[in-house]
């Protein structure tokens, strides 16, 4: 189930530098439970270290949605997937997570490529995911194609779900195709978008989760009032002794250019085998159901798929990137480059209620 998104018009000049998530609000239930884990973990120390050596190998597929067969249209060649692999890989190491890519399809459809996440009809998006959607509800569907809105990426909070139900048939992330490492998404072409997104899938929040306040229900990761542009060094949005430490803005689950994100915290690794043993653990190796019949579209989609060779995830690498401890943070030249990262059509975008960066 997804939530209307929130304007806020006077922040239109601040949000246009904001990395964008559609994942708006988290829902009541999800909310709940990672509170009851946040306590569990409180009372007894050893469940916060308890995931420390435990390793996840989650079944994933690419599918590639463009207009047409260039990338400006949406496009993404293997080379550029298999380089967002090792990205994933390598950004989830320290949580025990590994990405185990089965397949990559391309398909060029104008209608799949192009519909609204906002759009109230579904009927596109819907007949995109029941025909290229494969395994079961603990197998990560990521959908590159060339999200509109001023959107980086947009994925589904798990829940409790029935097989073959709308919210099944609707899980999964959709990411912008100029966002993967050697994108045209200036500041965020390093392939953490979908990091960040795939985040959300596991049941992470966003690290600015209802500000000060409010919180990611996550104990090692500091209040932070509002999510992060740039890379602003020293940046503390929540001071005093009640919030300690400076915000947390090298935390994939933050907004911070792709340069700068270089972490998920221990309790954060903590939470996603919470979430997973919950959620998605009792689908491990159930195969994908059959596809009720949907409208058609108004074209025929051609797509190829393939089995990729890819290098093992312990020897994965990254594009070289600054530290996100540098002294000086990285910042826009000001140059009226074509990719840039577009003025949104909507000002101010905040989060997807999802099934979240």
């Amino acid at each position: 189930m997804r939530a209307s998104v929130i304007l806020m018009p006077l922040l239109a000049v601040a949000a246009a530098a904001q990395r964008r998530c559609g994942t708006t609000k988290v829902p009541p239930s999800l909310k709940e439970t990672a509170k009851s884990f946040q306590r569990a973990n409180a009372r007894t120390a050893w469940v916060a270290t308890s995931h420390a050596n435990r390793t996840l190998t989650v079944e994933t597929y690419f599918h590639v949605v463009a207009s047409d067969e260039t990338e400006e249209n949406g496009y993404v060649p293997e080379d550029k997937l298999k380089k967002q692999l090792e990205v994933m890989n390598e950004h989830y190491k320290s949580t025990g997570v590994v990405f185990d890519l089965k397949n990559i399809s391309w398909t060029v459809n104008a209608a799949w490529s192009s519909f609204s996440v906002d759009a109230e009809d579904k009927t596109a998006e819907m007949g995109m995911k029941q025909t290229l959607r494969k395994g079961g509800y603990a197998a990560l569907n990521v959908y590159f194609r060339p999200l509109g809105d001023g959107l980086l990426g947009i994925c589904e909070f798990p829940d409790d779900i029935e097989t073959a139900s709308k919210e099944f048939w609707m899980d999964g992330c959709q990411v912008r195709h100029s966002s993967v490492p050697g994108g045209s998404t200036k500041n965020y072409d390093l392939g953490a978008t979908a990091t960040h997104e795939i985040g959300h899938w596991f049941g992470l929040f966003h690290t600015f989760q209802d500000g000060c306040d409010g919180g990611d229900q996550v104990d090692d990761t500091p209040a932070e009032a509002d999510p992060t542009s740039g890379c602003p060094v020293g940046k503390d949005t929540c001071k005093g002794n009640k919030y300690p430490g400076l915000d947390p803005i090298s935390n994939f689950m933050d907004y911070s250019y792709d340069s700068c994100l270089t972490q998920f915290t221990p309790g954060q690794a903590t939470r996603i085998y919470q979430m997973w043993d919950k959620y998605r653990a009792k689908a491990v190796g159930s195969t994908t159901p059959e596809s009720p019949s949907t409208t058609p579209e108004p074209e025929t989609p051609t797509t190829t798929s393939a089995t990729p060779e890819v290098p093992s995830a312990t020897s994965s690498t990254v594009p070289e990137s600054p530290s996100a401890s540098a002294d000086t943070p990285p910042t826009d030249d000001g140059s009226d480059d074509d990719s840039e990262w577009p003025e949104p059509a909507d000002p101010w975008r905040r989060f997807k209620l999802a099934n979240f960066f």
